[in-house]
């Protein structure tokens, strides 16, 4: 090793560029390629499946028990559809760690702003699919608003805004929560949280439908006592406390939309993956690895479902909560929005 560093300092600057980029572009094919067992078919979502054979490169192939097809641990991969070498990829993910603007992230990746937008979008599918679920015996919850956003020209499309057109930042709506976008939120006292998009405000569907993919089935629920909480929560120990007391949520609620709103403005129809992004963040803020080389490493090991086409086909009046949880369980993850 003590000669390898003599002859780095024997070279010159352009030369010491050059190994660096070498060596990053070594690092992140080693990792790319050191991608585990999958828990799961990335086709059908079936959790059956038995070794059957290997590739011309010789890695493991399998066969699912559920749809009767071969897979390796690329297939439908975020890296193996990507023309994108490894090495900008986790160059991405060191963006994304540290929740960088789009416009900086693609001149450091090198890639247009198009192209950037759709790698932050692919990458936040695969942190959803990472989101462990919550654990501990008492929680708090409540939910925040935040101001509706449908940007675009909707004039020759399909979807009815439901009032005047205005632009961004002006002829703001009616003082209260009118037009605006409620996300529940939970917290653990073991720092374990969720934020998911409803459907509208804090109705009692919405609610019943959180509690009973998010919240253990034996803990205790800390509330501010709104109506739609009281019956929805699966018969769990509800305490209702004042807002001011809910200490942990509002913090959340802080730290969450701190986050959010350096982005300046994101689409409702594309919150609840930054909701993904923020949870991700709070999940693997203590983990002992690198948060830039743990999320290569997930999207490395990581497939998205929604496409090029998909991402622009998504319902501007997004998806009901009922159909998120119905479509995110066959694919293994509860955050799915198309």
């Amino acid at each position: 090793m003590g000669r390898i560093i003599d002859q780095v300092r024997g070279m010159s600057l352009a030369e010491k560029r050059e190994l660096a980029e070498m060596l990053r572009e070594a690092i992140a094919e080693e990792l790319a390629a050191g991608a585990g067992e999958p828990d799961r078919c990335p086709r059908c979502g079936c959790p059956a499946f038995v070794r059957k054979g290997r590739d011309a490169a010789g890695r493991q192939r399998w066969l699912c028990r559920g749809c009767g097809r071969t897979f390796g641990a690329g297939t439908l991969g975020l890296l193996a559809r990507s023309k994108l070498p490894a090495a900008a990829w986790m160059e991405f993910a060191a963006c994304m760690a540290d929740a960088l603007p789009l416009r900086e992230t693609a001149a450091r990746v090198g890639v247009s702003l198009y192209t950037a937008w759709f790698m932050r979008m692919r990458a936040c599918e695969v942190m959803g699919r990472r989101l462990l679920p919550a654990r501990g015996d008492a929680f708090e919850m409540d939910g925040t608003y935040f101001p509706e956003s449908m940007p675009g020209n909707h004039s020759r499309g399909w979807f009815d805004l439901g009032r005047p057109a205005h632009r961004t930042g002006h002829d703001a709506p009616r003082a209260g929560l009118g037009g605006s976008v409620c996300v529940l939120c939970g917290v653990s006292e073991t720092g374990d949280c969720f934020c998911e998009l409803a459907d509208g405000a804090e109705d009692g569907p919405g609610v019943a439908l959180v509690a009973l993919r998010r919240l253990p089935a034996s803990c205790s629920v800390a509330t501010d006592g709104r109506r739609s909480y009281a019956g929805s929560l699966g018969g769990r120990p509800h305490e209702v406390r004042p807002s001011r007391e809910l200490e942990m949520v509002n913090s959340l609620h802080s730290r969450l939309k701190a986050f959010v709103g350096r982005f300046n403005g994101v689409s409702n129809r594309r919150l609840q993956r930054y909701l993904d992004w923020f949870c991700w963040r709070e999940q693997f803020r203590r983990s002992a690895r690198d948060r830039r080389e743990l999320l290569f490493a997930h999207e490395a090991s990581g497939i998205y479902v929604c496409t090029r086409e998909l991402t622009h086909l998504e319902s501007h009046p997004f998806l009901s909560l009922a159909n998120r949880a119905g479509i995110g369980e066959r694919y293994g993850y509860m955050s799915m929005v198309v």
